[in-house]
């Protein structure tokens, strides 16, 4: 089969047109305000990553690529607008664990802003180490002990979870503390997930269905993983 060209691809998701992730998604609002800094080799290379649908699925998020955001003009309006009271969703020793505890109480009504980093845990933690505008911020964790629900791609251990998955328990979190008012609007994230498992799990069962071609090993993986989809 030959490659699709550049105008057969979907410019959101880096997808073939006719494979395009887009269409799962369900936007919807938030109160919380929402940047993903996305890796280049996402950017470039991955075509199963969440970051781009989660973009899509929050209404007024943004998505910036790079590696080192210390000059990035927009990012840094954003840190710099009063309005916003932002936070880094990265683990570490003075992290606010949303699941034990709320965000502490605003300024003058400040909105949070959520940045995250999409990239692998090797990317995050550089992309932190070169950023010397995200080094300051205060961060957010939250306690999750399940698997991911992102069987198609291979996780550093067991409990990492995607991007879209991550904002989920976030905005669980911020829900259940009192600082979203979603009435679980914010599910949409994880049926999109689901959709797109969904999807990959058929194409890598029916090489006849048109799909981002996997390698022979990781379509093994991605069909023996089909049983564990019955309980998400």
């Amino acid at each position: 089969m030959a490659p699709a060209s550049y105008r057969d691809l979907c410019l959101v998701c880096n997808r073939a047109r006719k494979t395009c992730f887009c269409k799962y998604t369900k936007p919807f609002q938030t109160r919380t305000r929402f940047v993903i800094l996305m890796h280049p080799k996402e950017f470039k290379r991955q075509r199963t990553g969440t970051g781009r649908v989660t973009n899509l699925s929050l209404i007024g998020s943004r998505i910036f690529v790079g590696e080192d955001f210390t000059q990035h003009t927009e990012l840094n309006a954003m840190l710099a607008d009063t309005a916003l009271r932002p936070f880094l969703l990265f683990p570490g020793a003075s992290a606010i664990n949303l699941s034990a505890e709320p965000l502490p109480p605003s300024v003058d009504n400040q909105v949070p802003l959520v940045i995250i980093l999409d990239a692998t845990w090797q990317s995050a933690r550089k992309m932190l180490r070169l950023s010397q505008n995200l080094g300051a911020l205060p961060r957010i964790t939250f306690g999750y002990e399940a698997a991911s629900r992102f069987v198609i791609k291979r996780q550093p251990y067991l409990q990492a979870l995607s991007t879209i998955e991550a904002v989920y328990h976030v905005l669980q979190n911020l829900e259940r503390t009192g600082y979203e008012r979603l009435e679980n609007r914010h599910a949409a994230l994880l049926e999109t997930l689901n959709a797109i498992v969904d999807f990959q799990l058929r194409c890598a069962a029916d090489p006849a269905l048109p799909s981002h071609r996997l390698g022979k090993k990781s379509a093994e993986r991605v069909v023996s993983a089909a049983p564990a989809r019955a309980g998400l």
